[in-house]
């Protein structure tokens, strides 16, 4: 019986088990988003929360702080932006290379997966930040409500196309142009690529059902518990993420391979036969 993505994810989640500490470190690193959740009122309250996949799945994915503005763009304050910026694309290098090197036999090595993708993810993040960001800002500018409903399905769209960038830069050792402009292309061939993005976007939406109440009535001892208890489905979630975009990357070589090519790996059967 072929083995399923979940428990193809799960396994290469078991041989990094260690790197869940970074969806909780994000988690807490997201300062405007801790603070305004911890000073919320405390009263009963449930959202529902739709997100697509994401490089590192943190808290903040399954649910959006009360009153911070723009903060479903920015995890922090613009002025600290850079730096959050910088630590993000050093995190997700190393957690991404680890998780690549896991699915492959490799063993992990964090210090050099930060050093051979941390500069191209880091790019692949401020164009996210500034394409996801501008339809944002017109999401919310001056209220206007016709522009918040042409606003509101860019921004999905934006994060649709551009959501597998960082994983093509490790999976396939991309650069930036290279890997933005992969990842437009597998989101519009669709296919496996949707049908995970939509997954992803419901499984999200259930657990921001359950998470929500609990962070808007727990305060800041309810954020720590949180972080620590998502962060290893984020672990999941992320290997699930960069086996499908490593699989569907290599479609299009299998669909125009010539008729009378052999499949990779079965050289030594054709030889035989």
């Amino acid at each position: 019986m072929p083995e399923s993505l979940l428990d193809r994810a799960a396994r290469v989640a078991g041989r990094v088990a260690p790197y869940a500490v970074v969806p909780a470190l994000l988690t807490l690193l997201a300062f405007d988003n801790v603070a305004a959740t911890a000073a919320s009122d405390g009263g009963l309250s449930v959202s529902v929360k739709f997100a697509l996949p994401t490089a590192v799945p943190t808290l903040w994915t399954v649910f959006d702080p009360p009153t911070t503005g723009v903060s479903f763009v920015t995890p922090t304050r613009l002025s600290a932006l850079p730096v959050y910026l910088v630590v993000d694309a050093v995190l997700t290098a190393g957690y991404l290379g680890g998780i690549h090197d896991a699915a492959h036999d490799v063993q992990p090595d964090f210090v050099e997966n930060v050093a051979t993708y941390a500069l191209p993810v880091l790019g692949v993040r401020v164009v996210e930040f500034l394409t996801v960001g501008l339809f944002s800002f017109l999401l919310v500018a001056g209220g206007n409500i016709l522009l918040a409903f042409v606003a509101f399905p860019l921004v999905l769209f934006a994060g649709y196309l551009l959501w597998g960038a960082p994983f093509l830069v490790v999976a396939r050792d991309r650069g930036v142009v290279d890997a933005l402009v992969e990842s437009v292309a597998l989101a519009l061939d669709g296919g496996h690529y949707l049908y995970f993005s939509v997954l992803f976007a419901v499984g999200v939406a259930v657990v921001s059902l359950f998470v929500s109440p609990v962070l808007a009535a727990g305060g800041f001892g309810a954020i720590v518990v949180m972080a620590a208890v998502i962060a290893y489905p984020a672990l999941v979630a992320s290997a699930a993420a960069l086996l499908v975009v490593d699989e569907v990357a290599d479609q299009p070589t299998r669909d125009q391979r010539a008729p009378d090519q052999p499949a990779p790996g079965n050289d030594d059967q054709s030889r035989g036969a």
